[in-house]
């Protein structure tokens, strides 16, 4: 199976951007160790996970908008929206953390005394949950912040498993009959 070149081109390209959003979490996680003052850092890691679910929405609409009209196999579309939902899970684990390191009852069924890294594992187990939603969770968000992130990974869940994988084939078909029928006007 031979992925195209354009395909891995866009990934390479996308991961870019999407790292310097996943540094964001980092950073706010730094901010949040160092006791940033003036600045309450769960409001800022909720605006910024709002901005962040519309650029995923976004961006991934446009990409899949550019490669319906290009002659593109199932799977390779199917490795970029691996990639994305990918991405989506891992910020979302970030995002969980920021909120949970900046307060301990945001979450419960966390056990205590783990890592860092053994934390954030939960908290990616616990969007992956989220995002396909298999619900086989024992960490139940408690704060409204926390729920207000689950919102937003839900939404993006719904929005891409729902309408874009589901329905792929379709979409791909409208946008390539509107563009051949605004290409038949000039």
């Amino acid at each position: 199976m031979k992925i195209d070149r354009y395909i891995i081109t866009t990934i390479l390209k996308t991961s870019i951007e999407y790292v310097f959003i996943l540094s964001l979490g980092i950073l706010l996680i730094f901010l949040d160790e160092i006791e940033f003052a003036g600045l309450e850092i769960k409001y800022l890691i909720l605006t910024l996970a709002g901005f962040k679910s519309c650029y995923f929405f976004i961006k991934g609409f446009r990409r899949i908008s550019e490669f319906s009209g290009l002659d593109l196999k199932y799977y390779e579309f199917l490795v970029f929206i691996a990639f994305n939902i990918s991405v989506i899970v891992l910020s979302f684990g970030f995002d969980y953390l920021c909120i949970y390191k900046t307060d301990l009852s945001s979450f419960s069924g966390i056990p205590q005394g783990l890592s860092n890294g053994s934390l954030f594992f939960k908290f990616l187990y616990f969007s992956l949950m989220i995002f396909t939603n298999i619900g086989i969770i024992k960490i139940v968000p408690e704060s409204t912040e926390a729920e207000i992130l689950v919102i937003f990974e839900a939404i993006l869940s719904f929005i891409t498993i729902i309408f874009i994988l589901s329905d792929f084939i379709s979409l791909k078909e409208s946008l390539s009959s509107s563009s051949h029928k605004n290409g038949d006007d000039t």
